[in-house]
């Protein structure tokens, strides 16, 4: 009885209904177009038309190609894009029933911005790296996917490629590495993802020297702290509350020497965690490099594990959260002798420690917003501590062979600090 009350009240309305006929729809109205880099915005009034399903926009690129979108009945505009040059191009807009039968073209003139491969490209600055070259690039804000590509003139004068990135971030820091420190003819160009190319833009350079430190020769150093009677003392109470007072749990491999233990993200028992209870922040540690290096950069991995283990896994969950550092001080020591009870504590002591550098810590997109759960949060995310966390060190700075890393704040306002691996590059002569 249902099933024919249902049938019945169809009735023949539903089969005169015009969606899905055959029937020319009306055309839209143009009502504005908002030109931007390297597109436009087509804004449009829609007709009273059941008839009518999509719109559909054609034109042909500067480069002659021609291209097409579509904006469903529910929407009011349509992007039009892929321009390698600014300047005016004529866009038709078709209305589509639901029987694929288009009305005539509106016609419609847009005048798209330079587009972001070419404004990218003019604001692209280059600089020399450590054995390598470097560009810094903004992307204005459009999120546009762009691929930066890095060239090295070979003997014979050719163009050999020797890196690319491919990212929309608004800021690009490209880096490429692996370079003989000679000098040499470099370039960078851009695409974007149309295949319009910018012109080889070129620098001549020297890469700057540096070799990895060697970790063999690290070793934990405590520092000589002053008591309440005025007496230098070296004990446990060094180092800012306990920065050393290691956290353990059954099956850890918690210690102050998987700092450099050559394990980046593989497991994330072994690593260095203090205490999460009975603490307090800041925290800082110093390590003993061996001898005396002029740092150029440090790389270090927070606690992770890079594989993937599975949605129960934790090989993530310590990483934008949970004790991962957030604002941090490098310092470096004064004294670079073997005898480190000539070492002091107060780090506010300026002529016992240099300040190396202040940094926040920040995700891919430049923000510290935290990821919960058993995630990195974007494959830019990832990517950026794959690589590693690069902090980098001022050319003015003096040798040192004792290195102070001090925790102002983690992420997750936890007070237990969690570390993996640190990577020191410089060079000892």
């Amino acid at each position: 009885m249902i099933a024919a009350l249902l049938l019945y009240a169809c009735g023949e309305d539903s089969v005169n209904d015009p969606r899905g006929s055959k029937e020319v729809p009306k055309q839209v109205t143009i009502t504005r177009v908002r030109d931007i880099e390297g597109a436009s915005v087509i804004y449009y009034d829609r007709p009273d038309d059941q008839n009518l399903k999509y719109v559909k926009a054609v034109w042909t690129t500067d480069d002659g190609v021609e291209m097409d979108a579509t904006a469903s009945f529910y929407t009011d505009s349509i992007l039009v894009e892929g321009f390698g040059t600014a300047g005016q191009y004529n866009v038709n807009l078709y209305s589509v029933s639901t029987g694929e039968v288009a009305s005539e073209p509106v016609s419609v003139n847009i005048n798209p911005q330079t587009p972001p491969y070419i404004n990218t490209y003019n604001n692209m600055e280059m600089f020399p790296y450590f054995m390598g070259i470097r560009a810094s690039v903004t992307n204005n804000h459009t999120n546009a996917k762009l691929s930066i590509y890095a060239y090295k003139k070979t003997s014979d004068q050719q163009w050999e490629e020797i890196g690319s990135i491919h990212t929309s971030l608004d800021t690009i820091d490209f880096k490429v590495t692996g370079q003989d420190t000679l000098l040499s003819q470099y370039g960078f160009r851009i695409r974007d993802r149309w295949q319009h190319w910018s012109e080889m833009k070129t620098f001549e350079t020297t890469p700057w020297w540096e070799e990895l430190c060697d970790k063999r020769l690290m070793r934990e150093c405590k520092v000589t702290r002053v008591n309440d009677d005025g007496e230098n003392v070296w004990d446990d109470k060094c180092l800012d509350f306990q920065g050393h007072d290691m956290h353990s749990w059954s099956g850890s491999a918690v210690s102050f020497a998987a700092l450099w233990d050559g394990r980046k993200m593989s497991n994330t028992s072994y690593c260095y965690h203090t205490k999460p209870s009975g603490t307090k922040l800041p925290q800082s540690f110093c390590i003993n490099l061996g001898k005396p290096y002029t740092l150029s950069r440090l790389l270090f991995w927070p606690r992770a594990a890079s594989t993937n283990m599975g949605s129960s896994s934790n090989d993530w969950q310590f990483v934008w959260t949970s004790g991962m550092p957030l604002r941090i001080r490098l310092y470096g020591a004064t004294y670079t002798g073997d005898d480190v009870t000539n070492l002091k504590d107060d780090i506010n002591d300026t002529d016992a420690w240099i300040l190396l550098n202040e940094e926040i810590i920040t995700r891919a997109d430049g923000t510290i917003d935290q990821v919960l759960g058993n995630a990195v949060g974007t494959d830019e995310d990832r990517a950026k501590l794959e690589r590693g966390l690069e902090i980098l060190f001022p050319s003015t700075a003096p040798k040192i062979r004792y290195f102070r890393f001090q925790t102002l704040e983690t992420y997750g306002k936890v007070n237990a600090v969690m570390l993996d691996e640190f990577e020191f590059y410089g060079s000892d002569k």
